[in-house]
């Protein structure tokens, strides 16, 4: 039986390392996911992109996990979003166009592999009807994404532990993924396109409820930062007719509703449902809204959820008038446990309104009346 060991790299790190590259290179990874993904909707879809009683949104979230294995280099999560309602009456009466800035950036442990996207979002909504009861969206989001990795301190290559002339066994197969010599980082950029649409229904009580589909990566982009020859990641190898390096899409479903029980109290269920290179993600959660200080206009938010095979969602928040802010902490029940427990997410969201001045004609009064 044959060991490869490099004594410039701990192995404990560099295990921790292969499990999540090998998932998210490898395996074709799935996008970043917010436990909070109502507080970050252009993360969803294109098409919430100015949905919202406003003139602008701001949203953001910071997420951080798997502290425990690196507290010098957290698994760090940010997201930030902007969105303004640029006008309306384009093409039909009770029409808007919407546009939104949004950035991310997913940062894991020792070497720092990253994956970092900037993206333009365009919304564009129909009102149904004159009072815009129903609403019908379409989005397109246009991103620049880029991958990347420190290579500094990896020298050598991890196989398996099997005797010499036979086939390793399937599973991880680890090469080459040292760099050149001097070379510190390598990073991938490519562009990335979702279009989406979704549909919204006001109800007479006020309570609503809104569901969309979002196709993402529709372009497929060359997403490998080690695309063949010495530099080789994969785990099982690639399905038949795929690129192996391809992103590959993403398909992600999504409803919502907030249901007015009492004058104090709503009800506020979402399912999320992801699915990209066989990997699938569902999250169902409730939240309810209680009024404490109407004259304030503060209420405060308390809820459950579970994304499943993966962590029980504890989520708790409070609104003052058009600023939201929301916490949540994931309960790991799959076996990813062993890598440090939980993750933490706050979120922050604001609705701005600007109110244009009216112009008033003076009005002359004739002095015979």
């Amino acid at each position: 039986m044959k060991q490869k060991i490099y004594s410039s790299f701990l192995f404990s790190k560099l295990g921790v390392f292969l499990f999540f590259v090998l998932i998210s290179l490898g395996s074709k990874a799935q996008d970043i996911h917010f436990t909070n993904f109502r507080m970050a909707p252009l993360s969803v879809n294109p098409a919430l992109t100015g949905s919202f009683k406003g003139s602008y949104r701001i949203s953001s979230i910071y997420r951080d996990q798997w502290r425990s294995i690196d507290n010098s280099r957290p698994y760090a999560t940010p997201f930030i979003s902007g969105e303004y309602n640029i006008a309306g009456g384009l093409l039909l009466d009770q029409d808007w166009i919407s546009g939104g800035l949004s950035f991310q950036r997913d940062q894991s442990g020792s070497l720092n592999f990253r994956n970092q996207m900037t993206a333009l979002n365009v919304g564009y909504h129909i009102g149904l009807d004159k009072n815009y009861l129903n609403v019908f969206s379409v989005g397109i989001t246009y991103g620049n994404m880029t991958r990347g990795v420190n290579l500094q301190g990896i020298t050598g290559e991890i196989l398996d532990n099997t005797a010499p002339g036979t086939t390793p066994s399937p599973g991880m197969i680890f090469s080459g993924i040292g760099g050149a010599p001097g070379e510190e980082q390598r990073t991938r950029s490519f562009s990335t396109l979702s279009i989406g649409v979704a549909y919204k229904a006001t109800l007479d009580n006020g309570s609503l409820i809104r569901f969309g589909v979002n196709a993402g990566h529709v372009n497929n982009p060359n997403a490998s930062i080690f695309s063949g020859g010495r530099d080789s990641i994969s785990v099982g190898g690639p399905r038949p007719g795929e690129q192996r390096d391809s992103f590959g899409p993403k398909i992600v479903l999504h409803g919502e509703g907030s249901f007015l029980m009492t004058d104090k109290v709503r009800i506020n269920p979402a399912i999320l449902f992801q699915s990209q290179r066989g990997f699938r993600e569902i999250a169902i959660q409730s939240t309810a809204d209680y009024m404490l200080n109407p004259e304030k206009q503060m209420t405060v938010i308390g809820g459950l959820g579970y994304r499943i095979g993966d962590a029980i969602e504890l989520i708790g928040g409070i609104q003052i008038k058009d600023l939201k802010i929301q916490l949540s902490y994931d309960v790991t029940t799959s076996s990813l446990t062993q890598a440090g427990g939980g993750a933490f997410e706050l979120a922050l969201g604001y609705i701005g309104r600007i109110y244009k001045t009216p112009q008033v004609k003076p009005v002359i009064f004739c002095p015979r009346l």
